[in-house]
């Protein structure tokens, strides 16, 4: 596999970064879907099926195929399925249906087996798809008896292992697919997926870094994510323990919003790998124990490796990183080592906030309200971040939400909870 050239200031969540895993599944999946066989991806969460489907279908296939996307999940019926899919095909003379003449339609159903089970255990919306691949079509609903006969329709389909909401699929169904099984990735796949993103990252910091910090790096993530993953199990008391690829991913990604013109030498760009580690990992640990235990870990990879201190990564013993200090458009992101000064514009921000609007917010921001408030505001200035706030009734997950909003020049909008919702 050749490695990619890598633009240091794209997008990170376009970043796409063939493997040989990818690759053969890349090319069976096109030998499989131009000789129009149905194909089901199999494999946990985060290994790249929606990705690698998504990308085959909208850039790699020939002009004949066009592509529908459907995602199934527990509230999915089989008059919803049915109705995406006729929508999209055309009538082409009486019972036939398919679509457009001289092209073929590649039907995408993500999280295939997410669908309730109803009263008898079936899946209503996976027998509607059983029954076109039993009879080649199904009946209409609003001309009783009718029935359409569906041509020129592939399925390609990928779900996840049955458990956690997804459930088990039946035989019936199952014969008629192609199995492509995609493995949790290996260690060396995931050094070949974030080396090349890491050093093209490093190459733009101005100050002199040594050409083994990004390999280092990128090793010890993966060394702390497979401690995470095997010491920080999910439990009746704690089932958010469940931390997947896409978590690995996010260090890099947070590592990456940072300015680079802003970090001076290996050590600030530690501390930056240390605090993403924190957020990313730490922060969903509810109770102490769990916390000084990943802490006793950070700081003994951040000495036998890096040879640094726990003094030198963070001197003020608090490790603050945001954007709301810079004034210039669009923002950077970057170290704030000064608390008085995040909290003066944060209690300038507030003051604007109640200035605004008619409800109030009289908020006393102590440490731990401003480090709760850079979460958050760090999780919505990224792409497709998205947070679950957990904690006791009045420990401030909305106003905190709403400052954090705010700061970052968005919208809040809430939805409002009611009996007939």
């Amino acid at each position: 596999v050749d490695a990619p050239n890598l633009d240091p200031k794209a997008e990170f969540s376009s970043l796409v970064i063939p493997t040989m895993d990818t690759l053969r599944t890349d090319y069976v999946l096109t030998k499989l879907l131009t000789t129009d066989k149905q194909v089901v991806l199999i494999g946990p969460t985060g290994t790249g099926k929606t990705l690698g489907i998504s990308n085959k279908l909208l850039r790699g296939m020939p002009k004949k195929y066009m592509s529908n996307f459907i995602n199934f999940s527990a509230q999915t019926s089989a008059n919803q399925t049915q109705d995406m899919i006729d929508a999209k095909l055309d009538k082409r003379r009486k019972g036939i249906y398919g679509p457009p003449l001289g092209k073929k339609c590649i039907i995408f159903i993500d999280d295939l087996n997410m669908p309730a089970l109803e009263e008898y255990g079936a899946q209503p919306p996976i027998e509607i798809v059983r029954q076109w691949m039993d009879h080649n079509g199904w009946y209409d609903r609003k001309l009783i008896g009718t029935f359409m006969n569906l041509v020129d329709v592939t399925f390609c389909c990928a779900m996840g292992p049955p458990g956690g909401g997804r459930n088990k699929i039946t035989n019936r169904l199952m014969r008629h697919f192609n199995f492509l099984t995609l493995t949790e990735l290996s260690d060396d796949s995931k050094r070949t997926i974030f080396n090349p993103i890491v050093s093209a990252y490093l190459g733009q910091v101005p100050n002199e870094t040594k050409d083994t910090t990004s390999g280092l790096l990128v090793d010890e993530t993966i060394n702390l994510f497979n401690w995470v993953t095997s010491s920080l199990l999910p439990t009746p008391a704690r089932v958010h323990y469940t931390f997947n690829l896409r978590d690995l991913a996010k260090v890099f990604q947070g590592m990456l919003m940072n300015d680079t013109k802003k970090l001076e030498g290996e050590v600030s760009i530690v501390r930056s790998w240390v605090h993403e580690c924190y957020r990313v990992f730490r922060d969903r640990l509810i109770n102490d124990e769990d916390r000084n235990m990943f802490d006793e870990v950070i700081i003994e990879k951040c000495q036998q490796t890096f040879g640094y201190s726990k003094e030198e990564i963070s001197p003020n013993s608090v490790l603050l990183y945001g954007d709301i200090l810079d004034t210039n458009d669009p923002k950077k992101y970057s170290e704030m080592p000064d608390v008085s000064k995040v909290k003066s514009v944060m209690e300038e921000a507030l003051g604007d906030y109640n200035a605004a609007n008619t409800a109030q917010m009289k908020l006393v921001l102590f440490e731990d309200a401003i480090k709760h408030c850079m979460r958050i505001s760090r999780i919505i200035r990224q792409p497709l971040g998205n947070a679950l706030l957990l904690g006791v009734g009045g420990s401030g997950r909305q106003s905190q939400t709403r400052l954090a909003a705010y700061l970052g020049d968005f919208e809040c909008f809430q939805i409002e909870l009611s009996k007939n919702y």
